[in-house]
């Protein structure tokens, strides 16, 4: 059996905390935002491109180093008529 494949990622922002050595927890204080909102974010379950405008200021970072350039949505089947 093969190990469920991890879909790509929009945002880059858990990798671009880690080059910051950097946690989530500390950028959810930098945000005023909850832990479990900032988690949100970094599982891409919460995206908002006003957010990552915020969290690049924050990071000392331009906004394009947090979107990931190569990011291809899945495609989803056609529904049949």
């Amino acid at each position: 059996m093969e190990p469920k494949k991890q879909p790509p990622k929009l945002n880059r922002v858990t990798e671009v905390l880690a080059e910051k050595e950097r946690s989530q927890r500390w950028l959810a204080r930098k945000l005023g935002i909850s832990a479990n909102s900032m988690n949100a974010i970094c599982q891409q379950k919460a995206q908002s491109l006003e957010r990552l405008f915020e969290i690049a200021e924050i990071l000392g970072v331009p906004v394009t180093e947090l979107i990931n350039v190569d990011y291809k949505p899945p495609i989803k089947p056609k529904e049949s008529a």
